[in-house]
């Protein structure tokens, strides 16, 4: 049995080894339909921003040449305005003269300051200064924010909204992103049914695929799901095969342990490599990842799932997510959301295995105004049950050699990427 972190470091470098040997492929997409999918190159500003000296307030843009700001009590001379889109147009300002301007709108370039117009006084043409304002105040320079040949998206970032407004403003109707990831997965075992079946003695609704889903949707995947494989290593090999040929990750639920029935592990074996490992972990204690062979198109990535609901859950989410992320980027691994929190209640339990007990995590906000978390772990943490699993919004890290911890510890928690701590 080996660490959680070396089966990390394991699996880091089987998909090092996977992304080697790919092409590396882009796709152009319109910006509007970009969004959570990751940047391929660079990409580099053209214009600067601002493209111009603007305004960053409403008020008076004048022509003081006095770099101390000493203007109060002075009257300038009204020539014009200057508004969004309709510069000034007229002669160059000397000193003592002023134009009208409004907030983004381009500043002359024979002006220096902007006064906001509450501490002006107007009359006709005349524009009196009721306070001293310094010099080049209230003025966005030109490029100030971002210089023509910069880096302002690097590849492997992700497009996120917030990025939109940026690349938008840099006039880029179009992005190279790398493709979707395709990620086939089924589930094996005769006592599976669908939902709308009708459940015999001993069968069970299958949820495992469901729970596959709506995990990877959030994600720029497209996935493919194959069902329920009958229980044989001729169906589970027949599927493997075919997955191999139309995904670049296959996912299976259950077989990967050592039962009788068990055969998703060794048909993987049969046709590719598999990585036995029994990882220190809880729940997940069976894991298995590797390769298939394709018969067309090269080697397809493997990660086996243990059957139980909650143990799937949690593999899926620690060990494969962040591994999936990196898959997608081809940069870096993207570790899930890690906070430090203060435990509610004593927790006790046996150790030996790193664990990840499921949990309710919480933000509060103390005198100071100061934001702190504090998590506490949800009943019975048997890996069967899920309606604790439903309920919690992180799971609670337990090195393997902790057996208890008071309440009023700090904890490590790490936070399913959907929750939202507000």
């Amino acid at each position: 049995m080996i660490s959680f972190a070396q089966a990390q470091d394991n699996l880091h470098r089987l998909c090092q080894t996977w992304l080697a040997e790919q092409s590396d492929m882009s796709e152009p997409l319109a910006l509007s339909e970009s969004l959570d999918r990751y940047i391929t190159e660079d990409v580099i500003a053209t214009l600067e921003l601002p493209r111009s000296d603007l305004s960053a307030m409403d008020g008076y843009a004048v022509c003081s040449q006095d770099q101390y700001g000493a203007i109060a009590s002075q009257v300038f001379s009204l020539k014009g305005e200057s508004r969004a889109g309709e510069p000034y147009k007229g002669d160059p300002l000397a000193p003592g003269e002023c134009v009208r301007i409004f907030t983004g709108a381009v500043v002359p370039a024979s002006a220096d300051t902007v006064v906001i117009q509450e501490n002006v006084e107007c009359e006709n043409k005349s524009v009196r200064m009721l306070h001293d304002t310094s010099f080049g105040a209230n003025i966005r320079c030109r490029g100030e924010e971002i210089t023509a040949g910069a880096v302002i998206a690097a590849a492997g970032q992700l497009i996120t909204p917030n990025m939109v407004p940026l690349l938008a403003s840099q006039g880029i109707a179009k992005v190279k992103v790398r493709p979707k990831l395709r990620v086939a997965f089924f589930a094996t075992g005769d006592e599976l049914k669908a939902s709308g079946d009708t459940l015999g003695e001993g069968d069970i609704y299958e949820s495992n695929m469901a729970s596959i889903a709506a995990v990877l949707r959030y994600y720029p995947i497209e996935l493919i799901n194959l069902g329920v494989v009958e229980d044989t290593p001729e169906a589970i090999k027949a599927c493997l095969a075919t997955a191999s040929d139309t995904a670049d990750l296959v996912i299976s639920s259950g077989g990967v342990s050592v039962g009788d029935y068990d055969y998703v592990r060794q048909c993987v074996d049969a046709i590719g490599a598999v990585s036995d490992y029994k990882v220190a972990m809880k729940p997940g204690k069976p894991v298995c990842f590797g390769h298939i062979d394709g018969m067309e198109n090269g080697k397809a990535l493997f990660f086996g799932l243990p059957g139980n609901a909650v143990s799937s859950f949690v593999v899926l989410t620690e060990l494969y997510l962040p591994a999936m992320k990196f898959l997608l980027n081809r940069e870096r691994v993207i570790p899930n959301t890690q906070l430090a929190a203060i435990l509610e209640t004593d927790l006790s339990r046996r150790g030996g295995r790193l664990e990840f007990q499921r949990g309710v995590l919480s933000k509060y906000e103390d005198t100071a105004g100061r934001h702190t978390f504090r998590v506490s772990a949800i009943g019975s943490q048997d890996s069967h049950r899920v309606l604790g699993l439903a309920r919690a919004n992180c799971t609670i890290k337990i090195a393997a050699d902790v057996e208890h911890i008071s309440a009023g510890s700090e904890v490590t928690v790490s936070v399913f990427p959907w929750t939202d701590l507000q």
